[in-house]
């Protein structure tokens, strides 16, 4: 086995160990956890805000936010809060990708928002669309409750 080998299994293990005694798990999410279904990070290499920086055009989703599935990361939190392991998870993202996999909006944290998330202005009914909403942040968009 290499030595970088040897050195992830050690982290993998540590990482596990770390988990199985874990008592109260919370979790921190951006971006990257959701590269894998389409959607562009921030940061990286070919980043929407690296490109702006670089006087380039924002790079494009290969799948549209409304289409995007949950990761097997979005999954493995999922199983971890199933498991009792997982008490809270915060996120940058508002993809909605947490929700979509199932994870429990009482334990959820979405620090920027939601692109799906839409609020009656009446009754302040939470609503996650299948659809993308003009603004981020709960502003009115007319649709209210029946």
């Amino acid at each position: 086995m290499t030595e970088s080998k040897t050195g992830l299994s050690a982290k993998v293990e540590l990482l596990a160990d770390l988990l199985d005694h874990s008592q109260h798990l919370v979790v921190f999410t951006g971006a990257g956890i959701s590269t894998s279904t389409g959607i562009p990070d921030f940061r990286g290499p070919s980043g929407v805000w690296t490109l702006q920086r670089k006087g380039k055009p924002p790079p494009k989703a290969s799948t549209p936010f409304a289409l995007a599935i949950p990761s097997l990361t979005h999954q493995a939190l999922l199983a971890l809060h199933h498991a009792g392991k997982l008490q809270y998870l915060v996120s940058q993202n508002v993809d909605s990708l947490h929700l979509r996999s199932g994870y429990p909006r009482s334990r959820l944290a979405e620090l920027h928002g939601n692109c799906f998330a839409e609020r009656c202005e009446r009754c302040h009914t939470e609503y996650i669309r299948d659809f993308e909403i003009p603004s981020v942040g709960f502003r009115p968009t007319g649709r209210r409750c029946d």
